[in-house]
């Protein structure tokens, strides 16, 4: 496999450092002012947790900027918990960067874990985009994202994070899926069972338009903030605040 595909971006994401403010503004809207709070906190460099969460979430997209997510880990098949065409999937990154960032929080290298919490929360976001579930850089794939980064606040939300939930799969071949919020692999899993179903009804027969992004975005990028605000609150429940 050629080095340069695997740190070329399949596609180009424009959006993450947008939605990480927004994602706070639940936080707050939802009664956990404190947490918010937390996050307009500056540190040693000067910069807020806020920030920070959007430097992560930007720099996962980019190569050579020290944070970036190999493009074939941004996937995670709901099934077979594969990425696109690797074994390793956003699910697994995700949680590795988790349980890193708690790592670091814990050696009062705060600033740190709220950089590499911000990596895991753009695989977060990314795993709402239909096509980052089927596993496929096609059908849409690049056009809905770049349609997205233009017009994505046009469905956000103000409040009603996701922040405790169990729920249970199946497939027509009698697989079986248990997934809770205690787990941080089953955020992205979670996603994924979600976001493979609106692929199936909006573009696994190859024939969308701008309609058809107006329909995937009213599910997508609800979805993308309302879990993104649960999974940092996981994060600050797990570190203590």
């Amino acid at each position: 496999m050629n080095i340069r595909n695997l740190i070329k971006p399949l596609f180009k994401i424009e959006s993450h450092m947008n939605l990480v403010p927004q994602t706070a503004e639940i936080l707050k809207n939802d009664g956990k002012e404190e947490l918010y709070a937390r996050l307009q906190q500056r540190g040693r460099t000067g910069k807020t947790g806020l920030e920070l969460l959007a430097k992560g979430a930007a720099d996962a997209d980019k190569p050579f900027s020290g944070g970036f997510i190999v493009t074939l880990w941004h996937f995670h098949h709901p099934w077979s918990h594969r990425g696109y065409l690797v074994g390793s999937s956003s699910a697994d990154q995700a949680a590795w960067l988790f349980n890193f960032a708690l790592e670091l929080w814990q050696k009062n290298r705060e600033e740190q874990a709220f950089y590499h919490l911000g990596r895991a929360l753009h695989l977060i976001q990314d795993i709402f985009i239909p096509q980052h579930a089927a596993v496929t850089a096609l059908r849409g794939h690049g056009e809905l994202e770049h349609w997205l980064s233009k017009n994505w606040e046009a469905y956000r939300v103000e409040r009603g994070g996701y922040y405790r939930w169990e729920r249970s799969f199946h497939n027509l071949r009698g697989d079986r899926h248990t997934i809770s919020s205690e787990r941080p692999y089953d955020w992205i899993d979670h996603g994924s069972h979600l976001a493979s179903q609106w692929f199936d009804r909006f573009f696994r027969g190859g024939h969308y338009d701008e309609d058809t992004f107006h329909r995937a975005a009213a599910l997508t990028i609800p979805h993308a903030l309302r879990f993104s605000a649960g999974f940092l609150n996981k994060f600050f429940l797990d570190a203590g605040l």
